[in-house]
């Protein structure tokens, strides 16, 4: 019963992320918001690399690299593609990054593609078209959440070799300190650029402490309780969420069009990541 209320938890805190993002992106430049979320969740982080095992010298340049991808590269492109599109359209481009995983896996570490893999891709992708309406803004948009979507699936593939050597909290601690670095030096400014919005900065602080940190522990705990293959179906349900919170909270509308171009999305996926 515990797995599942933190599967559930964590759930909700990363469904929710993609609203409090598009909530920020409204005060905040999408670099402000990288790096305030980033100074909060590495000072948590940062406990965790204290305590835990230290990363080899001769893997950190690795590590440092899979945290650009999957944090500056990721964090920053995700806060520019929602200046322009719905947080519920972002949470729904996002969830292609396992076909991503699958595809760089296939050209890089050789690992096979099956048939209804291939299938799924397609449909995954015919729905990105259908929720890809017909506007500057919005093919914009999609764009640049698709770098943040190909990031993620840079460090997911390519941080495979390294979780023979670490466990998956250790090595995230380590990639998400080393990989904000480059967004350090924007920290003072935004600092100053966040006022006393307290609605904003709750917004933050949720990024940082729950959709961040608690969101990655939350993750893990449950991949420590169930098959990961299964483990990813779940994650299906995040689009869900952000699609909820953001016509809830956000008054995004919910048209045919991005229901229907998300369910065909999620099908596609769910035909990628289920076990055959």
């Amino acid at each position: 019963m515990k797995k599942w209320i933190v599967l559930a938890l964590t759930v909700t805190f990363w469904g929710l992320a993609f609203t409090a993002i598009k909530y920020s992106v409204r005060f905040l430049s999408p670099i402000a918001i990288a790096s305030l979320r980033f100074a909060i969740a590495n000072t948590l982080f940062a406990v965790i690399i204290i305590l835990g095992k230290r990363i080899k010298w001769k893997d950190l340049p690795k590590v440092f690299a899979l945290g650009i991808f999957g944090v500056s590269v990721y964090h920053v492109f995700l806060n520019l593609g929602e200046v322009y599109i719905s947080s519920g359209v972002a949470s729904v481009v996002i969830s292609l990054a396992p076909i991503f995983v699958l595809i760089l896996s296939a050209i890089f570490l050789r690992e096979r593609i099956t048939y209804s893999k291939v299938v799924g891709i397609i449909i995954a992708f015919l729905g990105v078209v259908v929720i890809s309406e017909p506007s500057y803004a919005n093919i914009y948009g999609i764009a640049l959440v698709m770098v943040s979507t190909v990031a993620a699936a840079i460090y997911t593939t390519f941080g495979k070799s390294l979780l023979s050597k670490y466990n998956p909290i250790t090595l995230t601690s380590n990639a998400m300190v080393l990989g904000s670095i480059p967004l350090y030096p924007f920290l003072p400014d935004s600092i100053r650029s966040l006022g006393g919005d307290l609605n904003l900065i709750g917004s933050i602080v949720f990024l940082g402490i729950f959709s961040t940190f608690f969101g990655y522990l939350g993750w893990y705990y449950f991949l420590e309780k169930e098959e990961a293959s299964r483990a990813s179906v779940f994650l299906l349900a995040i689009p869900v969420v952000s699609l909820l919170a953001g016509n809830i909270l956000l008054a995004e509308p919910l048209t045919l069009r991005t229901v229907a171009g998300s369910g065909l999305v999620l099908l596609g996926i769910y035909i990628v990541v289920r076990k055959r």
